[in-house]
């Protein structure tokens, strides 16, 4: 039995996570996906050859998680809830916060993976380090389903991702407006996708915003995502872009400078309330639309 279950990299392996981090940054800024996508898996076989080598267990969630993000902006969302489930795996063997594990967020706000499947999953885990800590999340995912467990997920689709933007100094905002949406869409908040540092959000973001059929702003901060404004009015039909503020007042209006040749409607809310019936309200539009 492995005692330590938090299993940090060796600060060997740490500088390569660094250096297939930048690389595949610097694909994701050029749109090439696939080859970002390999970069993590190249990172990822070295952290395995060096579990086997030394006979030591690694936390291996972020290369799975990253792997699956790549994956899902291919289009190839089957492939990507796997890795997703593997990071998941990853993750409940270091930490206990069930409801606030990283890939928790992405499996249930975007597939629909039902709570109770993700904390039966969850628990089949944690009964399993009493005897050792899975080292392959993939053989442990298969047993899992072999012992006759289920993981029941809707089938992703561009037109019910539902792009959730905004200013993440406005996060419990972002947050309450992803909770409304995830009840019947996918919503793709991309700090959901492991998004570490500035240099990333811009890259990051477009690569999710382009795997969206609709998009929901929340404009009160200005910030990066202003730009990806720009960029979604460019191939969304804006009659599917929502565009919110915080009033302190009835009427008042939003000024920003660089969205004034944005014509998106711009929508203003005083209380929480007011803010779920107009993000409702833009899902019932989009619905019937769709009809």
């Amino acid at each position: 039995m492995i005692e330590n279950r938090r299993l940090e990299l060796t600060p060997e392996l740490q500088n390569l996570y660094q250096l297939h981090e930048q690389k595949a940054l610097q694909y994701t800024e050029k749109r090439e996906y696939s080859s970002a996508e390999q970069e993590y898996r190249s990172l990822l076989s070295e952290i395995i050859k060096v579990q086997v080598k030394e006979n030591r267990t690694f936390h291996k969630g972020g290369p799975y998680h990253q792997i699956g993000f790549y994956l899902f902006n291919q289009g190839k969302t089957d492939d990507a809830w796997k890795y997703f489930l593997f990071a998941f795996i990853e993750d409940c063997i270091t930490e206990d916060n069930f409801p606030e594990l990283p890939a928790f967020k992405n499996l249930y706000g975007i597939y629909k993976i039902s709570k109770e499947d993700l904390r039966n999953l969850f628990e089949n885990i944690k009964k399993q380090l009493a005897i050792d800590v899975p080292s392959n999340p993939e053989g442990y995912l298969q047993k899992y389903f072999d012992d006759g467990n289920r993981i029941a997920k809707v089938s992703i689709t561009k037109d019910k991702n539902v792009f959730v933007g905004g200013n993440y100094r406005n996060i419990v905002i972002l947050r309450y407006i992803e909770d409304i949406v995830s009840k019947e869409w996918s919503a793709i908040l991309p700090t959901n996708f492991g998004v570490r540092n500035d240099d990333e959000i811009y890259a990051h973001s477009m690569g999710l915003l382009e795997r969206c059929g609709s998009a929901i702003f929340e404009i009160t901060f200005d910030a990066g995502h202003l730009m990806e404004i720009e960029r979604a009015v460019s191939f969304i039909d804006k009659k599917t872009i929502l565009l919110l503020y915080q009033q302190t007042e009835k009427d008042q209006k939003h000024y920003t400078r660089m969205l004034l040749g944005v014509e998106v409607k711009q929508e203003g809310y005083m209380h929480l309330d007011e803010l779920t019936k107009k993000v409702n309200d833009f899902l019932k539009g989009i619905k019937a639309k769709d009809a």
